[in-house]
């Protein structure tokens, strides 16, 4: 008599293979993780919700903070920057042979730091308009935002020291980097419409940065990418299908 049939053993990896994440339904601080997984080919479900449910959320969050992501093995993973590092260490760009392809985040340690500077850099500027937030009277909210960007602005006066501290095409050295997906996705944001006050036009006054953004998203990935978007569904995505 043949011997009894056994069922197949699966492999623990392959029970959990997609990475989740968690963040509220618009193009900000989660915005470089979910491009860097679709770069990578990383298998990922986004789990995306409102400001109405974030009040719950934010209780089962590690630092009561989002973006959060589950990685396949379970380990909840947290701080935006933090997770940008560690996916461009897993994405490789460029021709793809182990000679000319490349990490997107730098192994070289002196570049690597360019990377981390510039990224921190651009944080600087977002970090401008949290204050806003507090302004009650919307028309002095919008007034606050756009003197952070009108000439001598703090927000203007970061930009162009940004602007003189970048490349032509790529934020750091002469090939990508996570800083060019950092800033391609913070730039657009920024003129997305989701502050309120702030011009949408603000980026033309810096040639530089605006290339970088042209840069990557011309990218043929970045621009399927961000093609499926329905932009009637989810207006904030506009400024990434330019």
């Amino acid at each position: 008599r043949p011997p009894p049939l056994t069922p197949p053993v699966v492999p623990t990896c392959a029970v959990a293979m997609a990475y989740t994440v968690k963040y509220f339904g618009l193009p900000a601080l989660a915005e470089p993780i979910r491009l860097l997984l679709h770069l990578g080919k990383i298998e990922h479900v986004d789990e995306t919700f409102g400001f109405k449910e974030w009040a719950d959320i934010k209780k089962t969050t590690k630092w009561g903070q989002v973006p959060v992501v589950i990685a396949p093995d379970g380990m909840e993973m947290t701080q935006s920057k933090a997770i940008t590092r560690f996916l461009g260490k897993q994405v490789t760009w460029g021709r793809q042979n182990l000679f000319f392809s490349k990490k997107l985040y730098p192994r070289d340690a002196r570049l690597a730091f360019q990377v981390d500077e510039m990224i921190d850099a651009m944080e600087d500027v977002r970090m401008k308009l949290v204050p806003t937030f507090a302004i009650k009277d919307p028309a002095e909210k919008e007034a606050a935002r756009k003197a952070l960007f009108a000439d001598g602005g703090d927000c203007d006066v970061l930009l162009r020291k940004i602007e003189s501290f970048v490349g032509e095409k790529f934020v750091c050295g002469d090939t990508l980097t996570i800083a060019d997906i950092w800033y391609y996705c913070v730039l657009n944001f920024l003129r997305c419409g989701f502050f309120d006050g702030l011009p949408k036009d603000y980026l033309g006054r810096y040639p530089k940065l605006q290339s970088i953004v042209s840069n990557v998203g011309s990218i043929p990935e970045v621009k399927a990418y961000y093609a499926k978007k329905d932009v009637k569904q989810e207006p904030m995505y506009a400024a990434f299908v330019e």
